[in-house]
């Protein structure tokens, strides 16, 4: 894995904990998790479980059944649309390299 690699999955986790430090509660279920599904859709199921399995080895989240939770709660300096067009744009650039 390429430095490149890692940074862009680095910024693609601060992008999920960002979405959920703004979701109410702190939490959101899997299937409205919108950076999830992003990671999901450009890099493949393989890597967004790889990058959510880190999250939760590192502390930041946890999973509860139908719900992912973050557990070190910080303050975004982002809206939760200027957070997904971010991701959006991650990804979609990323992708096209």
């Amino acid at each position: 894995m390429s430095s490149a690699d890692r940074n862009l999955l680095a910024s693609l986790a601060l992008h999920m904990l960002e979405e959920l430090a703004l979701r109410r509660g702190n939490r959101v279920k899997v299937k409205y998790w919108k950076t999830y599904r992003l990671a999901e859709f450009w890099l493949g199921s393989d890597v967004a479980q790889a990058v959510l399995k880190r999250l939760v080895e590192g502390g930041y989240v946890k999973i509860e059944g139908a719900y992912v939770v973050l557990l070190k709660p910080f303050k975004p300096s982002k809206t939760l649309n200027e957070v997904l067009k971010s991701a959006y744009s991650l990804l979609a650039t990323a992708r096209r390299q």
